[in-house]
């Protein structure tokens, strides 16, 4: 066997430990919102929601790493002591960009955006030996509220679209279809955030337990979805978006979100979205 050449042992850590990723996880739930919604896509805030969620989750893994991490991620702690110079770069192209695109969006928007920026430092910013702000239930709880908020709401905002009934429950829907990803990952690392005193929720519950609540969420979001067809007026596409339900499904029983590759395909069943936004633009 060929030892695995430098740049391949790069790419593949950075496909499952760089920050940029999940930034494009962000950018496909704001563009399945454009396509489910038919609202037209504003370019400054997709690059600009990749830019801000990186820079969240570059802080969060990278310049912050917390302790508990050295245990429940080991592979990504790894990976970033050796790549520092390269997240620094990375970092600063985020912000530079990142900080072009906030000129170019509505007031409205960017008062949204520092609300949701300050939720995500209550998660990244250090608080001693307990770590973060948010800590036990609040912290999956919180996090999939931000990624719903942002990847609903803000498009609607930007485009001067009123926040009725309507896209409150579509919020509502998404916090469901992210929020058992964000229960089984932080589940998983039970481990050491109880070694670092974190109190970590759930930690008495067995894998089936959390998994059996993930189902639970999931199928009210179904069940949302089919009282829309029943009695309401369903966006053209929102069989095909509610398919990512099945999905997350799946991945929730079957995936180990402890494992980098596990971890990344559940994240990339977040991004299903994109799949009905592409068809939208393709019917167009």
């Amino acid at each position: 066997m060929y030892p695995t050449a430098p740049s391949s042992t790069f790419l593949r850590g950075a496909v499952f430990h760089d920050p940029v990723p999940v930034g494009g996880v962000a950018a496909a739930l704001l563009l399945g919102t454009y396509g489910l919604l038919g609202v037209p896509v504003d370019f400054p805030l997709v690059v600009a929601g990749v830019c801000g969620v990186a820079l969240v989750y570059a802080a969060d893994r990278g310049w912050a790493a917390p302790a508990e991490d050295r245990i429940n991620r080991p592979e990504r702690v790894a990976w970033v002591r050796a790549h520092l110079d390269w997240l620094a770069a990375e970092t600063a192209v985020l912000f530079a960009l990142g900080g072009a695109m906030l000129v170019m969006l509505e007031w409205t928007t960017l008062l949204w955006i520092v609300v949701l920026g300050g939720l995500a430092l209550l998660h990244v910013w250090p608080c001693g030996r307990a770590g973060s702000l948010l800590r036990g239930t609040s912290k999956p709880l919180v996090i999939a509220g931000v990624w719903a908020v942002g990847g609903t709401l803000l498009p609607l905002v930007e485009a001067g679209r009123p926040l009725g009934f309507a896209p409150l429950l579509f919020l509502v829907y998404r916090w469901l279809f992210i929020l058992p990803n964000l229960l089984l990952a932080d589940w998983s690392d039970r481990a050491g955030d109880a070694e670092m005193d974190l109190a970590p929720w759930a930690a008495g519950w067995a894998k089936a337990q959390v998994r059996g609540l993930a189902s639970v969420l999931l199928f009210i979001a179904a069940l949302g979805v089919g009282l829309v067809y029943a009695f309401g007026t369903p966006p053209p596409l929102l069989g095909l978006d509610a398919i990512g339900l099945l999905l997350m499904g799946g991945a929730v029983w079957r995936l180990e979100p402890s494992r980098p590759r596990d971890a990344l395909l559940a994240d990339l069943v977040v991004a299903w979205p994109l799949v009905p936004a592409l068809v939208a633009w393709m019917m167009v």
